[in-house]
């Protein structure tokens, strides 16, 4: 895929919530560039990124936000190609804004751009239908090979990420055993539940009237049951199934 480059904007031009709506990307011999919506949390990351991409010949930064209820508005009016997003947003937690934005807006390719390389946060991004998952320590060269990667519908890995985060990356999607929420019991729906919103054993324990050791029993058969290794895995099918809402936060978990 290849996107003409229009001539380059100054900084100042680039659209904010404020003067979004309604606007359209620069186009070049009647053809769109790759338009990109940039969302990070601080403005630094957001000047630098935008710097790199709108000098690039085949992406423009369009719009960007440091919020996800902004993001999401601007995308909403402006319908980019691509969402570059960090996984952490003061909102939102990153698998709940993906999820949201990716059930929104499928057909916008979702760019994870990150200082989290832990394998979980990997599986979480992808699952909640992320294209590509790039960290902040990657070259330019590399982020621009990835928004162009993810703008073609192809999937993209950061190449400093583990070979255990790959793997877990090219793993076939949730849902391996086609199980949903009303397959589990009462007593496993409430556990998982509370997971989600992460609470820890002896919490979920004492909130249940149970053991901890009885807990851990029940996400053990969570797991194997679902097929979801992960304590990431286990929160985005609670919330794909109703069990959590998305725009609720969930507490620092296990």
């Amino acid at each position: 895929m290849h996107y003409a480059k229009s001539a380059q904007r100054p900084n100042n031009n680039t659209m904010t919530l404020a003067d979004s709506a309604g606007s359209e990307s620069p186009a070049s011999n009647g053809r769109n560039i790759c338009r990109v919506v940039l969302i990070d949390e601080h403005q630094i990351v957001r000047e630098a990124v935008r710097h790199l991409i709108d000098a690039s010949d085949e992406c423009d930064v369009v719009a960007e936000a440091g919020n996800a209820t902004d993001a999401l508005r601007l995308i909403e009016s402006l319908q980019p190609e691509v969402v570059v997003t960090d996984f952490r947003l003061p909102d939102r937690m990153g698998m709940y804004f993906i999820a949201e934005l990716h059930s929104r807006f499928p057909q916008v390719a979702i760019l994870v751009l990150t200082a989290l390389q832990t394998p979980e946060y990997v599986v979480t991004a992808v699952h909640a239908g992320a294209r590509g998952y790039v960290l902040k320590d990657c070259r330019g060269t590399e982020l621009l090979r990835a928004l162009h990667e993810v703008a073609a519908g192809r999937q993209y890995l950061c190449k400093s990420l583990s070979d255990s985060a790959r793997r877990v990356f090219g793993a076939e999607d949730k849902g391996r055993t086609g199980l949903g929420a009303t397959d589990l019991t009462e007593r496993q729906r409430q556990v998982l539940r509370s997971v989600a919103l992460g609470y820890r054993n002896k919490e979920i324990a004492e909130m249940l009237g149970v053991s901890v050791k009885a807990i851990q029993k029940h996400r053990e058969h969570l797991r194997d049951a679902l097929e979801l290794r992960t304590t990431a895995a286990l929160t985005l099918f609670a919330v794909r199934e109703g069990l959590v809402s998305e725009s609720r936060h969930p507490r620092p978990g296990e």
